[in-house]
């Protein structure tokens, strides 16, 4: 393929997905954004606005296949990952409350057999909070540590990606910062 029919089918499909002309299938082939960590790209030699956007797709397909690591497709599974760990931390809210109720139950029948159902039940709910409590924390500190390590490891190959992506436009006689 020429240069200038890559161009024109870049520019065609940056238009289409401007204006929301390209099928969804198409559009999926193609990132929204084709320099994710917002570099300054100066054209070294004078390209074009419209080369330089089929120069940063060029880029940005090349970065990928050689990281096997998509930005966009990263960024949306950590997204996820980001949602799920605050529905786990949600989800461990309220444990103590839970596990004195849950407590609070068993007292009450061990304490109905000892014959004191009130001291068993207040004994119960003190040592099923305090379980409920330990639960609780423990399942929000490991949310939050699933995705501290998630957002690391999103931040290492990005760098590694970022670099192929600058090594491809330097190449292609950008000055890239």
């Amino acid at each position: 393929m020429t240069d200038s029919r890559r161009t024109i089918r870049a520019s065609a499909v940056l238009l289409g997905l401007t204006f929301g002309m390209i099928p969804a299938a198409v559009a999926q082939t193609v990132p929204g954004n084709t320099n994710p960590a917002a570099r300054v790209v100066y054209p070294s030699e004078g390209q074009l606005a419209e080369q330089q956007m089929s120069d940063q797709l060029a880029c940005y397909t090349w970065s990928s296949e050689q990281t096997d690591w998509d930005p966009q497709r990263a960024f949306a599974q950590l997204e996820q990952d980001h949602a799920q760990a605050l529905q786990q931390y949600q989800q461990s809210q309220g444990g103590a409350i839970r596990g004195a109720a849950g407590g609070a139950l068993a007292g009450l029948a061990i304490g109905a057999i000892a014959g004191d159902a009130g001291k068993g039940a207040a004994i119960g709910a003190v040592a099923g909070g305090a379980a409920g409590g330990m639960r609780s924390r423990r399942g929000q500190q490991a949310a939050q540590e699933a995705f501290e390590q998630a957002a690391a490891q999103f931040q290492d190959a990005f760098r590694l990606w970022d670099r192929h992506w600058m090594a491809c436009m330097d190449g292609r006689k950008y000055s890239v910062r």
